[in-house]
């Protein structure tokens, strides 16, 4: 019987070095993850904006000559006049939605987004807008933009 002696570093990779690759991994697994987190947020964002075009489009051109015929109590998720359904549902889910306000006056109307975190309510708040009038996030999470004629 041969007594036959194993040198260490031919038996396998030590603890060290696997708890290092775990942790090489785990960095980058948790990057990867933020990045589509925040691709998914700026989708988001992105997919709001061009809704709000779409429905800002669609009122001036059911309302071509002013906007003082618009309900002036919020039209939330109901059919609004003259076939124009609002989508409440934003792209951030269910607890947001839109509204369209009329103000009685002929030259401008109000749309707002509620149920907006902080950061997405401030991004939108301050993204440039065409042809708006005023722009704000309130304390209670809500875009608020004027749009005129």
């Amino acid at each position: 019987m041969s007594n036959k002696q194993y040198k260490y570093e031919d038996s396998g990779r030590s603890m060290v070095e696997i708890i290092g690759v775990l942790a090489v991994m785990s960095l980058i697994t948790a990057g990867a993850m933020v990045l589509v987190r925040s691709g998914a947020t700026s989708q988001k964002r992105a997919r709001t904006f061009d809704e709000v075009m779409a429905i800002v489009e669609n009122i001036r051109g059911l309302y071509p000559d002013g906007f003082a015929d618009l309900p002036t109590d919020e039209a939330e998720g109901t059919k609004l006049i003259d076939g124009l359904y609002l989508n409440t549902t934003t792209p951030f889910g269910p607890d947001t939605k839109y509204s369209i306000k009329g103000v009685g006056e002929k030259d401008y109307f109000e749309l707002f987004i509620r149920g907006l975190d902080d950061d997405d309510c401030m991004v939108l708040a301050t993204q440039t807008w065409p042809e708006v009038w005023g722009a704000s996030c309130n304390s209670d999470g809500a875009v608020y933009l004027r749009f005129g004629m």
